[in-house]
């Protein structure tokens, strides 16, 4: 398997690269694709922990998700606040 990757990396112009990088995208993408994590752990033969520690990190498309899904629940809040003092 190395002397693969040895010689993938050499055509093309990979200067460092390391099976672990596999590993990684594997978990990532795993991730990413809300896959639980007990169940990647499983998958790679890890603990959630260790998952936790070494692969979560936060995801972009998600940080936006949650900032929108905030801004919903205030201008929901917002305007139920407004229609109850309009009701008084």
């Amino acid at each position: 398997m190395k002397r693969i990757i040895d010689l993938i990396c050499e055509r093309e112009k990979i200067t460092h690269f390391t099976p672990h990088y596999l590993r990684h995208t594997f978990v990532t993408i795993q991730l990413s694709n809300n896959i639980p994590i007990s169940t990647v752990a499983a998958l790679v033969g890890d603990t959630p922990e260790t998952i936790y520690k070494v692969y979560a990190h936060s995801f972009a498309k998600d940080e936006v998700h949650a900032s929108n899904l905030m801004d919903e629940i205030i201008n929901l809040s917002s305007f139920e606040e407004s229609k109850e003092i309009k009701k008084r």
